[in-house]
């Protein structure tokens, strides 16, 4: 990594790091800091590569391919962090509970007790003031969120190692051993690759099939763009089509919501993928559905998990076989862990160090064993600080970094943008003692948790980790380098992020700003089904275990077909993303990228395959390029609540 990169990698954090809360907030348009493949991220590498390093390129002094994905990966790390990865969650929790409290929902009395001060700004007028706006003339009163965000960054900083860690130990197992295809990387790698080094374009760009299919997203985008600025225009609805309506009858009515959503970024993505997991993606979320209206015709219970239109029995089945395939994924990377083992046993042992070498890893064994473990330590030890229980914070985020390597490990290998698993590590705890054998605050306390790590991931931090490292093996990066600057990034955009995001709802008034960030998930989610569990409680249910044990057997079966039978044609990871909400928005545009895929290969082998990549890799092109150039004039012209397409 050259200094230039470094330098114009930091700036580019910076920007993303102010920008992205002011698009969420005020902009209310389409989300740039979402998904394991950030709009804001790749937007940034376009207008690089694509326009500002033209000319220096021209002269011989313009960034290499090394420097544009060092770059990339920086705003990757960053891009979520001030918006559902955390800031734009964390903020609106900690102040919330206090301003939407009321004599009629009683929080005052059941809510507040059990948050400790030091976790949260003190009640009154500055949190008053920042969901109503400051009054001319008056200082944000920064000093007043100094403690509380000191605090959350303590904890911030313990999970964000974890994931560091886990990253540096699964790299080799997925990455060189396994191969894993890493979908979602291959167009910011043809966005940075030169043919020469006197090449001023990347190649890709000079595909006239590339930009023939670049056009029909930007056009289609750019007419309803226009439509946003002049009425007049009509637009092209491809961002939801609902088909509830025409769903009327029992048992029928068991599958919605149903829609149908043309995204050109995931029918190219659906492309890239393996024929066999894009059909196995949308062919289990139909037999999901299928289940549901089987369910109800039977007179079942049809009841959804808290927060996710996903029937509960669904719920169960998936999170059994999250479970499972960790197990089998772990069991089958023995050699590998028992390497690793081999080099963290070193520093306690004095033993002589194994044959392998883990120099050229991100970090070396050693240091990330016993810093996992270390980090893990503060995140419990933060817990108790703050009232909940060691043995149950444990067990949370024991489970929740294991759901996450399952979740980094569909990334990776589906491409999914991102991972929403329904019924999560506080669900399973619930399940398994109820809320009577839990003390109220630690019940407060965990549900915090849930919401701000587990509830919403759909800007998580590991994956762009993990693309991050076999980014830097394409494009010949030191990873050790690399890695260090990806915590540099990392810490500048909780930072800055921290400081744009209070500031602008201040100056505005949170009221006034994007209620979905704002208001909904502390009032709506947090605060009610909290309450809920302190006041009302929960039973056990042990009949939700039967259900998960379904779930992990079908897996078992689906992972030994997969790897015994060549010719079953699904693949695992299909069914644990299951009808999930990424499934519910993107089965369709899925199916349409297998079905273009499939008819290819068939009639036109892969040779015309590969003639046909760079086109399908101009349909995300031009969707990413739209969201990001009308996120911009959006900004520039004033117009609010303008989106490209939502996730």
């Amino acid at each position: 990594m050259t200094r230039r990169a470094i330098a114009i990698g930091i700036v580019c954090v910076l920007l993303i790091a102010v920008a992205t809360p002011y698009t969420d907030l005020v902009v209310q348009g389409t989300w740039l800091g979402l998904t394991s493949f950030p709009i804001s991220a790749f937007f940034v590498l376009i207008v690089l590569a694509g326009a500002l390093n033209v000319i220096p390129r021209a002269f011989g002094v313009g960034l290499a391919t090394a420097e544009l994905l060092a770059i990339y990966s920086m705003a990757l790390v960053a891009a979520g962090i001030p918006s559902f990865g955390l800031t734009g969650l964390l903020i609106p929790y900690m102040a919330g509970p206090f301003y939407f409290a009321t004599p009629e929902n009683g929080w005052s009395e059941t809510l507040w007790p059990l948050l400790p001060e030091w976790v949260h700004p003190p009640p009154g007028p500055t949190v008053e003031h920042l969901y109503e706006g400051l009054r001319p003339g008056m200082p944000i009163p920064w000093g007043e969120w100094v403690v509380p965000l000191a605090a959350w960054t303590v904890l911030v900083a313990g999970v964000y190692a974890v994931f560091f860690c886990l990253t540096a130990l699964l790299r080799r197992r997925w990455v060189d051993q396994e191969r894993l295809v890493f979908p979602l990387i291959q167009l910011p790698l043809e966005v940075a690759d030169y043919e020469s080094a006197r090449a001023v374009l990347p190649g890709l760009l000079k595909s006239r099939l590339m930009w023939l299919l670049f056009a029909v997203p930007f056009i289609i985008h750019a007419v309803n763009g226009l439509h946003s600025y002049f009425p007049a225009i009509p637009d092209i609805n491809v961002h939801q089509i609902s088909l509830d309506s025409a769903i009327t009858e029992r048992p029928w009515t068991a599958i919605r919501p149903l829609r149908l959503r043309v995204l050109f970024s995931i029918i190219g993505l659906a492309f890239i993928l393996p024929a066999e997991l894009s059909l196995s993606l949308w062919v289990f979320y139909w037999f999901f559905l299928v289940q549901q209206v089987i369910g109800q015709a039977l007179g079942a219970p049809m009841s959804s998990v808290q927060a996710y239109p996903v029937r509960r029995f669904v719920a169960h089945q998936m999170i059994g076989g999250i479970l499972c395939f960790l197990v089998l994924g772990l069991t089958a990377a023995r050699k590998h862990l028992a390497d690793i083992w081999a080099h963290a046993r070193v520093p306690l042992t004095g033993a002589s160090p194994p044959a392998s070498s883990d120099r050229r890893e991100p970090l070396p064994y050693a240091v990330a064993v016993w810093g996992a473990l270390g980090a893990l330590g503060l995140i419990v030890a933060w817990g108790v600080a703050a009232g909940a229980s060691w043995p149950v914070t444990l067990v949370l985020f024991v489970l929740y970094f294991a759901v996450q390597i399952v979740a980094t490990r569909l990334v990776c290998e589906g491409g999914m943008l991102y991972v929403q698993h329904p019924y999560r590590p506080l669900n399973l705890v619930l399940a398994a003692v109820g809320t009577g054998a839990l003390a109220p605050r630690t019940i407060a306390i965990t549900a915090l948790f849930d919401h701000l790590w587990m509830l919403d991931n759909r800007s998580p931090l590991m994956p762009s980790l993990m693309q991050s490292m076999r980014i830097a093996d394409d494009g010949g990066i030191d990873r050790r380098r690399l890695f260090g600057m990806l915590g540099v990034s990392v810490g500048l955009a909780v930072v800055v992020s921290y400081v744009a995001y209070l500031r602008l709802m201040y100056v505005h008034g949170g009221t006034s700003l994007n209620t979905w960030f704002t208001s909904y998930y502390t009032r709506n989610l947090y605060c009610t089904w909290t309450d809920h569990l302190v006041t009302n409680g929960e039973p056990p249910q042990p009949a939700a275990f039967a259900t998960m044990s379904v779930g992990a057997a079908t897996m078992w079966a689906l992972v030994a077909l997969h790897r015994t039978c060549i010719w079953w044609p699904l693949h695992p990871i299909g069914y644990l993303m299951g009808a999930s909400w990424p499934m519910l928005n993107y089965w369709f545009p899925i199916m349409i990228g297998w079905l273009c895929k499939s008819t290819i290969v068939r009639f036109g082998g892969h040779r015309i395959y590969r003639r046909a990549l760079p086109g399908f890799l101009g349909l995300i092109f031009g969707e990413f390029f739209s969201a990001g150039l009308w996120s911009v004039v959006d900004l520039i012209a004033g117009v609010r609540g303008h989106q490209i397409f939502s996730f």
